[in-house]
C-alpha cells in the first residue's frame, strides 16, 4: 500500500539524487580517469627520459674528466687546441646537466599531478557508488508507488525525453569544465612565457663580469619556460581530441629543446637573439591560443549550454508535474502538501580551478636572484590581441561535445517506436512499458560504467 511516508521518502531520495547529479559526478569521474591515464603515461615517459638524461650527464662528465688527465693533453699539439676541445666538452656537459634538471622538474610536476588525480578519482568513485545506490532506491520506491510499472504513458515518454535532453546538457557541461580548466592553465603559461622573455632580455643588461647574475636570469628563464610548457601540455591533456591552432605539440618540443641550451645561448649575442625569437614567438602564440579559448568558451560553449538549459527546463517541469499528478491520484488529499524537488543546476563547471593541481605548474623561484640584479620584475606587457576575424575557427560541435546529433536521432527513433506501439497494440504496449522500465535501469547502469 502506498502511504504518505513512502511518498516523502521518494521526495527525499529524489532531492539527494538531484544534488548529486548537480555535481555531474559520472561525467567528472570519466574525465578524471581519462586524464589520469594520460598523466600516468607521461610519468612513464619522463621517467625514461630522466634515466637517459642522467646517463648523458655521467657520460659528459666523464669526457670532461678525461680531458683533465695529463695523458689526454698530450694528444693536442698546442694549448689553444686543447682549450677549444675542453670548451666543447664543458658546454656539452653543461647542456646535459641543464636537460637533466629540466626533465627532473617536469617529472616532479606530473608526478604530483598524478597523485592529486588519483585522490580525485577515488573520491569521485565513492560519490558515484552513492549515486547508483540512490537510483536503485528511487526505482524501488517508484515500483512500490506504481506497482512495478510506469505511472502513465506520458510519464514514460517525458522521462525518456528528459534523459535525452539532460545527456546533451551534461556533455556541454563537460566541455565547459575541460575548456575552463585548460584556459586557467593557459593563463599561467602566457604569464610565464612573458616573464621568461623579459628575464632573457635582461641578461643583456647585466655586466659581463657578473656571471652569477647572468646565470640567475638564465635559470629563471628556463624555469618559467618549463612551467609554461607543462601548462600548455596539461591544457592539451584536457582536450585530446582538439587540435590546437597555436602552440601545437611540435612547437612545445622546439621550445623545450631551446630551453636546454639557455646557459650556452646566453654567452653569444647571436645565439641569445635566436633563442629570444623562439621564446617571444611562442609567447605571442600562447596569447593567441588563450584568446581563442576565451572565444570558444564565450561564443560557442556558453551559448549552447544556455540553450540546453532552456530546452531542459520545460521537460523537467512537465515530468515533475505528471509524477505529482499521479501521486495525488494514489494518495488523494494526503498528497496536497507534497512538493517534488527541482533538479539542481549543475555546478560541474564551477569546479574548474583546483589550486593544488595547478600549483605543480608554477615556475620555481631561483634563490638569491631577487633584488640583486637591478632588473625590472614587473609583469611583461601582454601581446596585442588578434582581430577576431584572424582567430582560428572554433572546433566543430562534434569535436566539442561528441555526437550529440546521434543522441537526438536515437531519442526520436525511440519515441517513434513508442507512439507506434501505442497506436497499434495495447497488449504490446503493456509489454513495452516493462521494457522501458528495464531501459531505465540500463541507462543508469551505463552511466555508472562511464
Amino acid at each position: 500500500m502506498v502511504d504518505k511516508e513512502t511518498i516523502e521518502r521518494f521526495v527525499q531520495v529524489s532531492k539527494r539524487i538531484n544534488e548529486a547529479e548537480g555535481k555531474s559526478t559520472n561525467k567528472l569521474l570519466k574525465q578524471k580517469k581519462d586524464q589520469l591515464a594520460d598523466v600516468a603515461q607521461t610519468v612513464k615517459t619522463l621517467e625514461e627520459a630522466y634515466k637517459k638524461a642522467t646517463e648523458s650527464v655521467e657520460k659528459e662528465k666523464g669526457d670532461v674528466d678525461r680531458m683533465k688527465q695529463p695523458s689526454t693533453r698530450d694528444f693536442f699539439k698546442d694549448q689553444k687546441s686543447f682549450d677549444e676541445q675542453m670548451s666543447v666538452e664543458q658546454e656539452e656537459y653543461l647542456e646535459a646537466v641543464s636537460k637533466q634538471e629540466m626533465v627532473k622538474k617536469q617529472l616532479d610536476g606530473v608526478t604530483q599531478q598524478k597523485k592529486q588525480l588519483e585522490q580525485e578519482v577515488a573520491e569521485c568513485g565513492k560519490q558515484m557508488e552513492t549515486l547508483m545506490k540512490l537510483y536503485d532506491q528511487q526505482d524501488e520506491i517508484l515500483g512500490q508507488i506504481f506497482n512495478g510499472e510506469y505511472g502513465s504513458d506520458l510519464e514514460n515518454k517525458l522521462e525518456s525525453e528528459f534523459d535525452s535532453v539532460k545527456e546533451r546538457k551534461e556533455r556541454i557541461l563537460v566541455a565547459k569544465y575541460k575548456w575552463s580548466n585548460a584556459k586557467i592553465l593557459l593563463q599561467h603559461a602566457v604569464k610565464q612565457l612573458g616573464v621568461a622573455s623579459t628575464k632573457w632580455m635582461e641578461i643583456l643588461k647585466v655586466e659581463k663580469s657578473n656571471v652569477q647574475g647572468k646565470y640567475f636570469l638564465a635559470t629563471e628563464t628556463r624555469n618559467n619556460i618549463i612551467a609554461a610548457a607543462q601548462n600548455i601540455t596539461a591544457a592539451q591533456g584536457y582536450l585530446n581530441n582538439i587540435k590546437f591552432p597555436y602552440c601545437e605539440k611540435e612547437e612545445i618540443k622546439t621550445l623545450n629543446r631551446a630551453c636546454e641550451h639557455v646557459f650556452s645561448d646566453m654567452q653569444s649575442n647571436s645565439r641569445h637573439q635566436h633563442a629570444h625569437q623562439c621564446f617571444h614567438v611562442t609567447y605571442r602564440r600562447a596569447a593567441a591560443l588563450l584568446q581563442w579559448f576565451e572565444s570558444v568558451i564565450n561564443n560557442t560553449i556558453a551559448k549552447d549550454l544556455e540553450a540546453a538549459k532552456k530546452e531542459l527546463a520545460p521537460v523537467e517541469k512537465s515530468l515533475r508535474e505528471e509524477r505529482l499528478r499521479l501521486i495525488k491520484e494514489k494518495l488523494g488529499s494526503d498528497a496536497d502538501s507534497i512538493v517534488l524537488p527541482e533538479s539542481a543546476d549543475s555546478d560541474f563547471d564551477e569546479q574548474a580551478e583546483d589550486p593544488e593541481l595547478l600549483a605543480v605548474c608554477q615556475a620555481e623561484k631561483v634563490e638569491g636572484s631577487d633584488n640583486t640584479l637591478g632588473v625590472d620584475d614587473s609583469s611583461p606587457k601582454a601581446p596585442t590581441p588578434l582581430p577576431l576575424t584572424e582567430l582560428a575557427p572554433a572546433p566543430s560541435q562534434e569535436d566539442l561535445f561528441g555526437n550529440i546529433e546521434q543522441l537526438k536521432q536515437q531519442h526520436e527513433k525511440e519515441m517513434a517506436e513508442f507512439e507506434k506501439a501505442q497506436e497499434t497494440n495495447k497488449a504490446r504496449m503493456e509489454q513495452g512499458l516493462q521494457e522501458k522500465l528495464a531501459a531505465r535501469r540500463n541507462r543508469r547502469a551505463r552511466m555508472g560504467a562511464d
